[in-house]
């Protein structure tokens, strides 16, 4: 039986995403997407110059992904974070595509992808359907079959200045085998029939992220399983609140 489509699925839930959904979006489709990729001249630069600035504040992604450790060769620098402020260096100095990205409804996310050569991020699932990924492609080293991105069994190439749509919820995965690295710019921004949930949600992956954290310590990890729950559920009202408040104070 298909599970309703307006209802929100998180891999928390551990049941498999079995919807019938496109896993695949066309940029044409979203404005904002297409917005930015015809306006990719005006800010090519300024992305080209930020990137060089941070490449010694890039860290690893397994901080961010549960059973997913690439060492070194995958990382990235974190903007924004499922609705919180990590950072206000695009806003100073990537002006034209913050602009844009500001205009972006039900923004949530935004970070900065570096892929190492010859690497290969294993096939694994998003936090939740409720968000359109995209992926736009920054420093494209090679198209298919050396260096690419796959969704739900399809294969697809990055382009410089493209944007690459998906559903997150289904599993895929990512390879470099270029001689040189792979970067893209991540946008996450809430699916139009999920923006009234849009602070719960957030609170909620934000959470998700920060059990990995906290179930390493021990006597947390023993707790009965009805405790972790209301533990859970108390970080998520937290965090709901103080997000915003947080945001006006960064």
């Amino acid at each position: 039986m298909q599970e309703n489509k307006n209802q929100v699925w998180y891999a928390s839930s551990l049941r498999p995403y079995r919807r019938n959904e496109p896993w695949y979006y066309n940029a044409e489709n979203i404005p904002w997407a297409s917005k930015l990729e015809k306006s990719w001249a005006t800010w090519k630069d300024e992305i080209a110059n930020f990137i060089k600035e941070q490449d010694s504040k890039f860290i690893s992604t397994a901080a961010f992904y549960e059973k997913i450790d690439t060492g070194k060769n995958w990382n990235a620098v974190m903007l924004l974070f499922w609705g919180v402020k990590i950072s206000n260096e695009l806003k100073k100095k990537c002006p034209h595509l913050n602009h844009l990205l500001q205009e972006i409804p039900g923004l949530v996310s935004i970070s900065i992808s570096r892929l190492n050569a010859h690497s290969t991020i294993a096939e694994h699932e998003g936090d939740t359907n409720a968000i359109m990924r995209c992926h736009i492609g920054i420093e494209i080293p090679e198209e298919l079959p050396a260096c690419g991105f796959k969704v739900n069994g399809e294969e697809k190439s990055w382009g410089e200045g493209k944007c690459l749509l998906f559903n997150d919820a289904y599993r895929h995965s990512a390879w470099n085998n270029s001689d040189k690295r792979r970067i893209i710019l991540i946008v996450d921004a809430i699916r139009p029939e999920f923006l009234r949930k849009k602070n719960l949600i957030c609170a909620f992956i934000i959470t998700r992220h920060v059990s990995y954290l906290y179930d390493k310590i021990k006597f947390i990890r023993m707790m009965p399983v009805f405790i972790k729950t209301i533990l859970f559920a108390f970080i998520v009202g937290c965090i709901y609140v103080l997000k915003p408040v947080y945001n006006l104070l960064k």
